[in-house]
């Protein structure tokens, strides 16, 4: 386990970030034990890491024997140790925890590497799913479990990822890829770098629905055996009229499946 000191804290919006995600481990380690699933001295994979701080905090939390983050871009361990140093008093990263850059879709481990596969809003970002899944499928023991959070999906009140911009929600239906655009590019308040950031991720979201999302585990070879739906209270838009309710209302998901 990593050495510790008093916690100083980032006092910024990064400090939120930072909590925010790194408390997020404990949602995982919930779900997971109220249905059953050992983390403790289990070998973990978190794909789509990130930034790495929710596996921190599964580390830290959860006490696996192992767990490797994989992203297709390299993750800063150093900014990571720094902000887990100003939030958590953390010297040094855990022994336990790695991380490897992976490609779309591919998973570079053995089959069955993994006793618990975690992925967090993240399968918005992915352009196949299913295969994906077929991956993950691959890399889990037999005996194994995936715990799967996907926040926000597309057609739900905050799902073109853009709240900074279209705090309202459901700019999807409200405005025009046009309108979208010059609204964020005319930001004077906020870095263009960022906008343009952002811009690019919402272009590139997959519009799953939930039912999409479980046609895609089955057919990947796996089957759900715990759900639970991220709903909120919001008003529709009229020009959202024709719009299933459902893909409306569900704003994101976290669930576990097993190897059918």
């Amino acid at each position: 386990m990593p050495a510790k000191l008093p916690s100083t804290g980032l006092g910024n919006e990064r400090s939120e970030w930072f909590r925010g995600h790194f408390d997020a481990a404990q949602e995982v380690l919930d779900l997971c034990a109220s249905s059953g699933v050992p983390v403790t001295g289990k070998r973990l994979a978190d794909i789509g890491c990130g930034d790495g701080i929710i596996d921190l905090g599964l580390v830290i939390k959860g006490s696996p024997a192992e767990l490797v983050g994989y992203d297709l871009n390299p993750v800063d361990t150093d900014k990571l140790l720094a902000e887990a140093k100003a939030e958590e008093g953390i010297t040094e990263l855990p022994g336990e925890l790695t991380f490897v850059q992976s490609q779309p879709e591919r998973i570079p481990a053995e089959d069955e590497s993994f006793d618990l596969v975690v992925t967090w809003s993240a399968f918005e970002h992915v352009a196949d799913p299913e295969a994906l899944l077929r991956e993950i499928r691959r890399v889990l023991s037999a005996d194994g479990a995936l715990f799967l959070q996907l926040w926000p999906f597309y057609n739900s009140e905050h799902g073109t990822h853009l709240w900074e911009w279209f705090p309202d929600g459901f700019a999807q239906f409200t405005h025009s890829d046009a309108e979208i655009t010059e609204r964020i590019e005319s930001d004077q308040a906020s870095d263009p770098g960022w906008g343009a950031m952002m811009l690019s991720e919402y272009r590139a979201l997959n519009r799953i629905t939930l039912d999409d999302l479980g046609v895609a585990i089955e057919r990947a070879g796996l089957r759900v055996v715990r759900l639970k739906l991220i709903t909120n209270d919001c008003f529709i838009p009229a020009s959202a009229a024709g719009t299933p309710l459902s893909t409306l209302a569900i704003g994101g998901v976290q669930l576990l499946a097993v190897p059918a």
